[in-house]
């Protein structure tokens, strides 16, 4: 494949292993970071790889990574629902899909997106539905506590479709596609960014309730991204992403299997303790982080519903071991940590 391609969040978890699959399949590939230092170590990682430094919220600081291009990679985003009131969040993720869709929509080169989403965007809510697609759409404005980011990736994923349809905005009609990805496991080629990985995320605090959980190597995430943007039936859906399916339980008893020296530099404040949530339900108001947040809490606790992808055709798995792609990821950060401290 002879096109060029932007990929924004290029140093991060999926952003650098899709920068690397695109080079291997031949792309010429340009990447956007808001870090020059973070760019240029992916670049030695990736010597093929074309850098740029630059703010999607920033038009100007943007536009040469953009001009030319065939297809957009939008994997990042500018807006933490954390640090922010809902409110401001709210407002700013428009601004931020605005103004970057805008940046892309102003070049007549580019006729692909495919932008990260999130399975949070699909299905979560007051329902009773055991089985979701991608038909289904969390429910952003239901009385009950959200999660800050379920929402999120629900008002911007609506916010980009809005403006893919809107023909006075998107004046050069480029197709969008979105991956719904589910939690990630799997080795992180940068060093930095293993603490997105789900594993990290569940056991770094002192406790985490049990609950059963969806996820998918970012190996296939970024595979599946690749799908997506040379798959002409992809085009204008979302498309789910997610293979493997354990409970939080499970990935503490896998780090408990490595060395101890790999489990104090993973996770220094030791492995959170894995409680019965079925338990905590009571004084849990309906919230916990990185977890299920509204009233059918205990259903998702409980594993009582499951995903069915309305397009299984277009991306076949590769990596369909749980087990193995957490112990990768795991094992793999644990030594870049060690090297690391040893190298101070």
């Amino acid at each position: 494949m002879s096109d060029t391609v932007l990929v924004t969040g290029a140093t991060g978890y999926i952003g650098a292993w899709l920068v690397q699959d695109l080079v291997h399949r031949g792309y010429h590939v340009r990447g956007l970071s808001r870090s020059q230092e973070k760019a240029d170590v992916l670049k030695q990682l990736i010597p093929e790889v074309e850098m740029y430094v630059g703010n999607i919220m920033d038009p100007a600081s943007v536009k040469p990574a953009l001009d030319g291009v065939d297809g957009v990679f939008s994997v990042a985003t500018a807006v933490d629902p954390n640090a922010q009131d809902a409110a401001t969040w709210r407002a700013d993720m428009a601004k931020e899909i605005e103004t970057w869709f805008t940046a892309i929509a102003a070049q007549p080169t580019i006729k692909r997106v495919v932008m990260t989403g999130s399975e949070s965007a699909m299905g979560w809510g007051d329902n009773d539905k055991a089985v979701y697609n991608e038909d289904d759409w969390s429910k952003v404005d239901d009385p009950h506590q959200y999660d800050a980011y379920i929402i999120l990736k629900a008002v911007e994923e609506k916010l980009a479709w809005d403006f893919a349809h809107d023909p006075s905005k998107n004046v050069n009609q480029f197709q969008l596609s979105v991956s719904l990805v589910s939690g990630i496991v799997g080795p992180a080629l940068t060093p930095w960014s293993i603490h997105h990985s789900s594993p990290l995320s569940f056991l770094s605090g002192p406790s985490v309730p049990d609950f059963k959980f969806y996820a998918s190597d970012v190996r296939d995430v970024a595979a599946q991204h690749i799908a997506l943007y040379e798959n002409p039936e992809a085009v204008d859906k979302r498309v789910l992403m997610n293979n493997l399916v354990a409970r939080v339980s499970t990935v503490a008893e896998l780090a408990k299997q490595l060395p101890l020296s790999e489990q104090q530099v993973l996770f220094p404040n030791g492995i959170a303790t894995v409680l019965d949530a079925k338990v905590l339900m009571p004084v849990l108001n309906l919230s916990y982080s990185y977890a299920v947040v509204t009233k059918n809490l205990a259903r998702h606790v409980g594993g009582q519903y499951t995903y069915q992808s309305l397009y299984p055709q277009l991306y076949r798995y590769q990596y369909t071991d749980f087990v193995q792609s957490t112990l990768d990821g795991l094992r793999l950060a644990a030594r870049q940590l060690l090297t690391s401290n040893a190298s101070l």
